[in-house]
């Protein structure tokens, strides 16, 4: 008879207990807020989970799960229509106590029980957990981990992931705030907090996100004031967080050591820039210096227009940035259509010996989209790579590094993977659909090294610009709605837009 019992209460015990890592598929959640599906949707996260999985014993499933008007994504990115019902919408440190203190219920009715549905989860609080005001609220934060922490203790057939809370920016904190955060997220990733908790594992976001002042990169902000990071901060970082939670699941599978700690990405100076090598019969410019100004008209100029647009290009000596001449385009692109004006080379030009390029623009409008597209690869079929901003109507400097331009989404698979400086083919800027205006654009450069690009004087046509050493920190962000990069020693206005998201 109490064998019988004993039997029972095992089988009872196996349709209770959630299947363990080593099931068929590993099923991964990630609860977050917008931070997280930036980093999900713009690092390629799920694409490079299902690229591992597809090759392991145990293939991977990733789920994520933001707000709760948004709820859960399936294995395919598709939203659901349903949410874990997350108490608040809180995912701060208070918050993720919460939930790690509701009971397990099967059917799940709650949040927890809704995460214990799955064999890897993960969890993040957002950029504002950065902003702790006294050494008190450090150690309640730490409390409320080790509330969750201790919970965990109690599954170890489930493996969980803290991932640090991104840092802040200047203009949303101060120095002592961003040095607590510094000091809860270095906690996180400690052994303090890790050692003897063989299924907790820590991602140090923050610590990839930050820079030595412990605020977010400036290279990963779109400015001072808001905190998400940028696309290029999470084209970065994807692939990193993709490895660490693939060698997490294998570590504590296999009892093996924890994953290293992952170094964050940091540019690499240029010393002393070599000059940019052609191979057309135009003479080449140097890494830092100029492009095109215009002064000698435009017959490289083409116009790329469809479907019902009309674009004038032509030589504008009325309004410049610098010297006497601009390009003036006018435009009116309706809806379906599309419309730009663009400059081809004789044969491939090789740009490598520069980081970037950097355009003076303005506009009769404020406001409108424009589409920046270096093409490379191929002369007969070039790929395409763009970045977009919205424009002003006072002279303003945008500029971009070559990190920023991403592949254009109706291109493919076709022509090259990542853009590559060393094959540019042309450039030309487009403009938005069911938009007419005019646009200047004047003295297009490289940008290389750690110099900013130069700053050429006014003509007396046009409208003045500022010198580098008059702008204050409001000028810096060029009036825009934020910048994909910041180039170091404070270049002028760098510009990329990004639908705003809520934390």
């Amino acid at each position: 008879m109490k064998r019988l019992l004993l039997v029972s209460c095992v089988l009872l015990a196996l349709l209770v207990l959630p299947a363990p890592i080593s099931a068929q598929t590993t099923r991964i959640i990630f609860l977050h807020h917008s931070c997280g599906e930036n980093l999900i949707n713009e690092g390629s996260v799920r694409e490079g989970l299902s690229a591992l999985g597809a090759d392991a014993e145990h293939p991977y499933e990733f789920y994520d799960h933001g707000y709760n008007d948004e709820g859960l994504r399936d294995a395919d990115g598709a939203y659901t229509g349903r949410n874990f019902d997350v108490p608040d919408d809180n995912t701060d440190p208070d918050g993720i106590a919460v939930i790690f203190s509701q009971p397990l219920h099967d059917p799940p009715d709650n949040t927890f029980s809704h995460l214990m549905q799955y064999d890897v989860i993960a969890f993040k609080s957002c950029y504002p957990t950065s902003n702790i005001g006294s050494d008190e609220q450090l150690d309640e934060y730490k409390g409320y981990y080790l509330t969750a922490r201790n919970r965990m203790d109690q599954y170890p057939d489930k493996v969980f992931i803290v991932v640090t809370q991104p840092p802040q920016v200047p203009g949303n904190s101060d120095a002592d705030e961003a040095r607590r955060a510094r000091a809860l997220a270095d906690w996180l990733a400690s052994d303090d907090f890790l050692g003897g908790h063989p299924n907790v594992f820590a991602f140090d976001f923050f610590g990839l996100l930050a820079g030595p002042d412990n605020f977010l990169r400036p290279e990963y902000r779109y400015d001072d004031y808001e905190g998400h990071p940028n696309a290029r901060a999470n084209r970065e970082i994807g692939p990193l967080f993709v490895d660490f939670i693939d060698e997490a699941i294998r570590s504590y599978a296999g009892g093996g050591p924890r994953p290293e700690p992952v170094e964050g990405p940091r540019p690499e100076p240029i010393d002393e820039p070599e000059p940019l090598a052609t191979a057309s019969s135009e003479e080449p410019p140097s890494a830092a210096g100029a492009l095109d100004d215009f002064e000698s008209g435009i017959d490289a100029w083409y116009v790329d227009i469809g479907e019902g647009a009309t674009v004038e290009c032509d030589t504008d000596t009325e309004s410049a940035h610098g010297g006497a001449a601009s390009l003036r385009m006018r435009y009116e692109v309706p809806s379906g259509g599309w419309g730009g004006c663009g400059r081809s080379f004789d044969a491939r030009q090789d740009w490598s010996g520069a980081d970037g390029l950097s355009l003076w623009l303005r506009s009769d409008g404020e406001g409108r989209w424009i589409t920046l597209v270096v093409f490379a690869g191929d002369p007969e079929e070039p790929t395409p790579f763009e970045v977009g901003f919205e424009t002003v109507e006072s002279w303003e400097q945008v500029a971009f590094l070559w990190v920023d331009f991403v592949k254009a989404e109706w291109v493919g698979d076709a022509g090259l993977p990542a853009f590559d400086p060393a094959q540019v083919v042309s450039y030309a800027l487009y403009f938005g659909e069911g938009d007419a205006g005019t646009l200047w654009l004047d003295d297009v450069a490289f940008v290389a090294g750690e110099e900013p690009p130069p700053v050429i004087a006014p003509a007396p046509t046009g409208e003045p610009a500022a010198p580098a050493e008059e702008l204050g920190e409001d000028d810096q962000s060029g009036g825009l709605c934020g910048g994909a990069m910041a180039l170091p020693l404070g270049v002028l206005g760098v510009f990329l837009i990004t639908h705003r998201r809520r934390r």
